[in-house]
Order: C-alpha cells, then structure tokens, then sequence
C-alpha cells in the first residue's frame, strides 16, 4: 500500500491530545524510562517513498492538517465529500513539463521496489499547488500492495485533488485506471477515540490484477492550503528513499517578485545538487536535478533532530522573528478571560510567592482543561479563544497554552506561548525559518530572572517550578514575540536536580544457608516521578505489589515481596519514593569457601541503543541523557564475617559518559555505590566501537558481586564460640604478613628494590601494629636497598611520623614526593607532619595538593578533614570548594558526617547520632575515626576537656592501624604540654 501526500509537514498543533505512555521500567524499575507516543500533531511521515512501511508522499503545500498514521486495526467510516474536493481525469496542468516514464537504470536491477520517476512540481500562487508525476515498479511478490491500494490523506475543507493519470504499464503495454479505478473516502474514527477530530479524510485507490513487474505511473496535483498561514509558502520534499530512485525532480514556480529561501535538511552521504534557474512568463524557475540516487536504509535508534533522508525545505519567511509575528498574528495578547474564571483568577492574586502562583496556574490549566481537540480548518493552529476553551472544558496544546498565558499575563507574570517540535526536538535549528518547524505550543514565563517553559499538557505537575520535569530538555523553541530574534534552547540551570533517579538495596543475612531480606528504596525526581505519580494512581493493591516485584523475579528466583509497597510523594519538591521489602531464598551462594552475591545496579540498560551493527552512516541516540542514574546497595553478611577494607573509589570519565564507584567493607558490612551520569545525547557513527569498549570498561568496573571470603570468615557460628572481630582479623592478617615477609628476606634471594619492597612491607605492618621502634631499621634499609625509590622515602617517612619524628618525616616525605607519579597520600602524609610539628599553614597548603592529586573520592575525603580541621586550628574559613563537598551530603557515607561537622554544618549530637546507627564492626571502626574529629571540633571550640575525653576514647578503640590512632597520642601529649 501507497500512502500518498501526508500534511506536508506541517500538522495541527494538538500535542497533549490522548498521550499514551509506554513504561518500560529497566531493572527492578530503577529507571523510568517514559515513551510518550504522541499520535497526534506530529511530523510522522519523512520519506516521499518507503514501500515497506507503506509511505509515499505528496503534499501541498502549507497543508496544515496531520497525515495520520493509525494503527491498521483503526475503524474505518466510509463517507462522502463535498462535489469538486477530488476530481478524476482532469487535464493535464499546463504550467508543468512533465518527465516521460523512464527506463529501470541497471543500478536498480533485483531490488524489489523501483522509484523509475519522481517528478515534483511546486506552484507558488493563489492557490499553491502542487503536482506529483511518480513511477514505481514492483519486482516482487512481497512488495505488491504497494501499489495494489495508494491511500491519499487530504483535508477536502481547503484542498482540492485531481487525480489526472493513473496507470499501470505492464510488458510495454499502458492500463489506464485512470476513469475505472475504484476510489473510496474513510475517516478514522480512531480520531475521536484518540481525544482529537481534525478533518482529515483518506481517499483509497484500490487496483485488481497487480503483478510482479508492473509499474504504477500517477500524476496527481492539490491545490490549496490551510488560510491560517495566509499566502505564505512553505514546503518540504524528500529527496532520496529508502528504495532507489531513477530520476528525480523538484521544480518550484514562484512569482519573479516572490522570493523563497531554500536549504538542504538531512541525509549524510548523498549529492546535494545546485539547481540550475530560470524565468518563464513572469516566474522564477527553480530545477533540480537527480539521477541514480540509491536507497538509503534507516537505521535504527537515530535521534529524533536528524533526517536520516536527504530533502529540501522551501520557505518565504525571511528570519525566525518574521515567523514569531506571524504567530502572534493567531495567538491574541488581548484575548479575554471569561467572566465565569473570576474566582479563580482571585484566588491566584490572592498568592503572594510568584513561584506559587505560576505553579497553581498551571495545575489548574492542566487538571481543569482536558486534552481534547477538535481542530478543523485554521484551528489546526490557530487557538480557540478562552472563553470557547473554558466553555467545553477541554483543548489541545495551542488552546490551554493561550489560556495559561493570558491567566499568568493578568497576574502580572511575564509570559508568552512559545513554538516547539516534540517530534525532532532541536531540529528546528537545523531549518530555515518556517512554521513547518514546529509541531506543539508550550509556554515561556521569565521568573526572577529565569525562563521557564511549561507544558499545560501534561499531567500531575506540582510544586515548585524548578522542580517541575521538563519533557523538552535541549529542545529549541520559538517564544511568540515581538522582539523574538532566534531560537532558544530549553536548559534547566538545576539539570542534576530534576533529572536523576536513586535506587538503595540493602540486603542482609542472618546466617549463609538462612533466606536473605531485601529492602529496596527507589527514588524518582522530574518528569520521572511525574509519570510514575500517574502510572500508580491508575494501579489497585495487586498491580503495585506486581509493579515492585519489577525485574527482581529474574534476578532472584523464588523472591516473595514482604508486606504491601510504601509510597512517599512530595509534592513540592516533585519527589516521589517507593519502599519495598522482599525475602530471598537462597541469596548467597558457596565457591570454593567464599560466599557470593550478585546485585543489579541497572546503569547500562536503557542508557544507550546500541545497534546490532556499529558500522552505519547516523548518530545513535542516547536514551538516558540527561538522566543521572545512582544506585547503593549494603550487604549485611552473617556476623561471622570480620573484613576490614577502607573505602576507596573508581573512576571512569570516557567523552560519552561519566561513572563514579565506591566500595568499603567493615566489620560485616560491605557497600557499593554506583553514579553514572550520560554527557550527551547521540554518540557520532564513528565513536561507536569506542562507546561498546568503554561499555564493557563500565561493566568490569561495577562487577555485580558482593563477596566474603573464606579468610573473612570466623568459625565461631559453627562452635558456638565467642566471635572475633573485624580488628581481630586485621591483626592477625598483619602479624601473618610479617612472618610471611620474615621468611622470605631469611631465604636470601631478594636483592634491591625487591628487597626494600618487602622490608617496607615489615615496616609499616610493624607500625601498623604499634610498633614502629621495631619497623623503623626495616624502613631505614629499604632507603638504602632502593634510594631512587619514592615508595622506600614515603615509607621511612611515615615510620618517623609514628615515632613523632616530625622534621624527619617531612625530609623524607619531601625526598618521595619527585620520585613518585600518585603523589597524594605522600602530601597527606608530610601534611600531618608539618601539623603536629606546628608548621600549620605548610600543613594545609600539604593537605590542599593531596586533594588536588588524588583521584579517589574516598581518601580524598580524609585530605578534606585533615584539610578543614588543619583551617580550623588556624582560625580561617573553609574555601568555597571544601565548604561545598561538606554540603552535598552531610549525613551521607561516613566520613561525611565528620566533615559537615567541622564546617559547622552538624552538631557533635549529630555526627554520634549516624554513628549509632551502624552495627557491630562498622560502628566500632567509625567510631575509631569519628571521636577523633569530635575531639578536633571541641577543641575549635575551646572546650579542651571535651577534646581529651574524645582523644582518650580513640585510644580506647585500640585500632593501632588508623591515622586517626596515631594523632590522637599526639593530640593528647600537645594537651599535656610534652610534645
């Protein structure tokens, strides 16, 4: 089946009439992805001729009307039309020089569908006009409906057909349809069950006896155009296909006093032909000229701004503001509001915050105003007024945005409509000026100084209008102004507040064979926690509970949702949350005396399309920009585990994506955090062989595997006997690794660095330990074994910081710090030894290098104490770079807390409060650090008894291995005056 002339591009403004969501939910619904099918007013047929998909256009111009593509099993309703709206046999236009059908060019042979002729004719004029002259022949069974049945949406209220030649050559012999051919008029009636009746009809020619290698050679023109544009022309026509074509031709006919710019949109690779011009009875003749142009494949996942076929876009608009007046000219600034919108205009001025009253104007618009629409004739883009709109109670995306302007322009807010295209998004950008761009109305209000677009369309918005979500985020848009110049782009300064979304599983195991517990916490903000409020508000008891479950069922066989699923909705913030719990059977698995969990971060799924093939011509769209995706989980293992493993972090920064991992293991309690944030939004065709190895960079980097290994395990749980600790365990793994280092310097076959590797090794565990008298002759003959060595200097230095031998450890730090390429942790340990040897302002200019140098947010984090407490002992602010890293998350993962505290950002009660909150191990570990920062903040206090009683309890920890150990002996000697 042909489908000829679709609306030229140019279809009614009637977004937000029946919107229908499909929700993909990636795994265990940690994302939303929301795809909004909108199957009205938009740009929905590209392609002149693409018989697989049952596409091939003709349009006239400014034909303002959608050529609706409905689904095939949409009820059709047979009517009739007015007397002269399609008309068969009429003659021939005299104004076209008409190819003659062409020979099939041998590049054609053995394709199944063949474009021998595409001859476009564009008449500029009252009225314009347009005349295709086409030719198709069909080399395949499979292709024989394409031209068995040619469907002709049209809009006969301002369009008139003529259908002059309709022929069928077969074997050099011409069958002429044209006074025969059955023609029946349909309208869809799936248009007003779809929220919206534009007058559009389809004319459907239907032809018996079609056979491989027939061709079909019509001419058919339509004059008129929508009187909303007026006499202005604009027009677009595909130039290549996705068949090949023989010979192609647009000619344009203008009046010589009536001039229209043109440019070429889309397509990659093909020639883009100059055209060659001339002038006949008082027209301008524009011609060009193609032959051979081969088929174009369209490729999958391609983003929504490129075209992926080559065309050419006609208009007389002169710049975007010449197309900005014109739309004013159909949107009235002086349109009134009905008398019956009294009381609410009055309850709106009664809001005194601007911000308020912008947000209640637009809920009421958007929960009052249903989207519906009936847009005939120049209503296709023209508004109704609101009075009408207010009277029936329902309205496309042009009428609720009049409405909403008006509403907000009497409150004395700054507002105006403004064009957009939900279909290409910032396509508009790459067109000339014309209102063919375009496809839905929004509104832009300018706020406090900042512009902000909302959509009346859409559905449950609430809030604050920075927390709104923004469906046309990077979309460029036309305000309707006067002083309206060029496009703007929509950006959201708060991008990584309303585009994100959290997932938190916690996980825990009473004991290795015991079922495990799962609570999951998902958190939505935007326009993800807006399409998720409508999507549970049409859910009853059961489909949420199924909603929860998600992917979880895939993951872990057997899991049972544990109670009914909390949502937590605030709604001023646009936050919505959703808590679950779940059982687990089986959820830890044995390898080889380790034990195993396997989670589902859900980063790469849905975040880019990745085709089956990278070689292509196109972009690949990015799916996820600009959502940023986070995920934590925590893994409570039997309290037979003791691990110790300090945090530490990962980084992965590649040109299409940016990813952060942190992992830590205390005690029994291990913890993973995965961000991962998009950096664009389409990847080039030649980067792709780059963005799938970055991909499988990303998915080493995350794992997937929470583990406890045998070493970690105690046997306690088994005997029944009294459980060791997670410092225990350290201990032990320290003394085992100097007995172990014992054994093979004793060997005598290690010699130089090897041999000043495995000393330092000693030395440090030694120190470690609480011993350094012992490490210190190991660290001074690894200086000796491997002097050019970074790692032997750092090591002596940090033996003679433990020893409180501070002017050396700042020598042999210094020595290190050259030979070295990670330079970070060598400045934090002379940053401590310049501190405690009084030298403060070295001290934090040592701790502000090891911030700059390291790479690893989580010891990067103890630079930025040290730093913070090193200012404090000064008496100087925190710069605004540290004050800001205390702000982000002052009740995140420890040592957070800590460091909000020593920016005054959390009280002492506080910091104690998050770390009460953790269980064995990890708690005591944490508290090892934490009352040693408590003991620095009372002393930026004054409050020195405080501070002693904080440094004491430290010690008390007995974790001989922390920094933090070690300085409160020295922070105590400094308050008893013998340092």
């Amino acid at each position: 089946m042909l489908r000829l002339f679709p609306a030229n591009r140019s279809g009614a403004w009637l977004h937000g009439v029946s919107v229908k969501r499909v929700n993909s939910l990636s795994r265990h619904g940690a994302t939303l992805q929301v795809h909004i099918q909108l199957r009205l007013c938009k740009q929905l047929l590209r392609h002149f001729l693409s018989v697989l998909i049952t596409t091939f256009t003709l349009s006239t111009p400014d034909t303002n009307v959608l050529a609706q593509s409905m689904p095939s099993d949409t009820p059709l309703k047979e009517i009739e039309i007015a007397a002269g709206a399609f008309n068969r046999g009429a003659p021939m236009p005299t104004w076209a020089d008409l190819l003659p059908l062409q020979p099939v060019s041998p590049m054609a042979a053995g394709k199944p569908v063949v474009i021998r002729l595409n001859d476009t004719h564009l008449l500029v004029g009252l009225p314009h006009t347009t005349l295709i002259n086409f030719a198709v022949q069909i080399n395949d069974t499979s292709a024989l409906s394409a031209i068995g049945q040619v469907v002709i949406p049209f809009n006969p209220q301002f369009q008139r057909m003529q259908l002059h030649k309709y022929l069928i050559v077969r074997n050099g012999q011409i069958i002429d349809h044209t006074l025969t051919a059955q023609v029946r008029f349909l309208q869809r009636e799936g248009q007003l069950e779809t929220g919206a009746y534009t007058g559009i009809i389809t004319a459907a020619i239907v032809l018996p006896d079609v056979r491989v290698g027939d061709t079909l050679h019509a001419v058919i023109s339509v004059e008129g155009s929508n009187p909303v544009f007026g006499t202005r022309f604009s027009w677009s026509a595909d130039w290549e296909d996705n068949s090949p074509v023989v010979v192609r031709r647009v000619t344009l006919m203008t009046p010589k006093n009536r001039p229209i710019n043109w440019r070429w949109i889309g397509g990659s690779i093909g020639p883009r032909p100059q055209p060659t011009e001339s002038v006949r009875d008082g027209y301008r003749l524009l011609r060009f000229d193609g032959r051979d142009l081969a088929g174009v494949d369209i490729e999958p996942y391609v983003p929504a701004n490129i075209q992926p076929l080559q065309s050419l876009q006609f208009a007389e608009y002169t710049n975007w503001n010449d197309v900005a007046r014109w739309a004013l000219s159909i949107f009235p600034t002086d349109a009134q509001l009905p008398e019956e919108m009294s009381p609410v205009m009055a309850r709106l001025r009664a809001i005194t915050d601007p911000d308020e009253k912008v947000s209640q104007a637009l809920q009421w618009v958007q929960s009052e105003i249903r989207n519906w629409s009936i847009a005939l004739g120049e209503n296709s883009h023209r508004p109704q007024p609101p009075a009408e709109v207010l009277k029936r109670r329902f309205g496309d995306c042009k009428d609720k945005s009049l409405l909403l302007t008006r509403m907000l322009t009497e409150l004395g807010i700054d507002a105006r409509p403004a064009m957009a295209s939900m279909s290409t998004r910032n396509g508009p950008a790459q067109m000339p000026p014309t209102h063919q761009a375009f496809d839905h109305v929004i509104v832009q209000v300018r706020l406090a100084g900042r512009e902000f677009y909302l959509d009346p369309t859409r559905e449950k918005q609430t809030g604050l209008l920075t927390r709104m979500g923004q469906a046309l985020e990077g979309a460029t848009v036309l305000p309707v102004a006067t002083d309206t110049r060029e496009l703007v782009t929509v950006r959201s300064p708060n991008r990584e507040e309303i585009f994100n979304v959290d997932l938190s599983e916690r996980f825990s195991l009473a004991s290795f064979d015991a079922e495990g517990e799962l609570e999951s916490e998902r958190q939505y903000t935007g326009i993800a926690a807006e399409e998720l409020r409508v999507i549970l508000s049409q859910l009853d008891t059961e489909q949420l509970k199924k909603f929860a479950l998600g992917g979880y069922e895939l993951d872990y066989p057997g899991i049972r949702l544990v109670g009914n699923p909390q949502i937590s909705d605030d709604r001023r913030l646009n936050q919505l949350t959703l808590k679950s719990r779940f059982s687990v059977p089986k959820l830890a698995h044995k390898i080889g005396g380790n034990w195993f969990v396997r989670f589902f971060p859900a980063i790469q799924p849905g975040s880019f399309a990745l085709p089956g093939q990278l070689t292509r011509r196109f972009p690949v769209e990015v799916p996820a920009y600009p959502l940023k995706k986070s995920y934590k989980v925590e893994m409570v293992w039997p309290k037979s585990v003791a691990a110790i493993h300090d945090p530490s972090s990962q980084k992965l920064e590649t040109p299409h994506f940016r990813l952060q991992t942190t992992r830590s293991f205390r005690g029994n309690v291990e913890r993973r955090t995965v961000v991962f944030e998009p950096l664009v939004a389409e990847v080039p065709a030649k980067e792709l062989p780059r963005l799938l190895e970055d991909i499988n960079k990303l998915q080493q980097q995350i794992g997937g595997v929470l583990a406890a290994e045998k070493g970690e395990i105690t046997d306690a749980e088994a005997s029944g006997g009294a459980r060791n600790t997670a410092l225990d365990a350290l201990k032990k793994s320290m003394q085992a690794q100097i007995e172990q280092v014992n054994r093979s310097i004793a060997d005598g076959k290690l010699t130089g660095d090897d041999l000043a590797m495995a000393l330092c090794l000693r030395a440090v565990a030694l120190s470690s330990l609480g011993r350094p008298t012992e490490g210190l002759n190991d660290a001074q003959q690894a200086v000796k074994q491997a002097a050019q060595s970074g790692h032997s200097w750092s090591c002596l230095g940090y033996v003679q910081y433990r020893l409180g031998e501070f002017a050396k450890a700042e020598a042999a730090f210094s020595r290190a710090l050259p030979l070295v390429d990670e330079p970070a942790e060598i400045y934090s340990g002379r940053g401590m030894a310049n501190f405690y040897a009084g030298r403060l302002e070295k001290a934090a200019d040592d701790f502000a290098k090891s911030v700059a140098a390291n790479p690893d947010e989580a010891s990067r984090l103890y630079a930025q104490l040290w730093q913070a407490l090193t200012l404090l002992r000064l008496g100087k602010p925190l710069p605004a770079d540290l004050a800001a890293t205390a702000a982000l998350e002052p009740r995140g993962a420890w040592p957070r807390p800590a460091l909000a505290m020593l920016a005054g950002l959390l009280s002492v009660d506080d910091v104690l409060l998050e770390l009460q909150r953790k269980q064995g191990d990890e708690r005591e570990l944490d508290l090892a650090e934490g009352w040693f920062y408590i003991g620095q903040h009372h002393l930026a206090k004054g409050r020195r008894d405080k501070a002693r009683e904080a440094f004491e309890k430290v010690l008390e920890k007995d974790v001989t291995m922390y920094n933090e150990h070690t300085a409160a002996g020295f922070e105590l000697r400094l308050l008893d005056g013998t340092l």
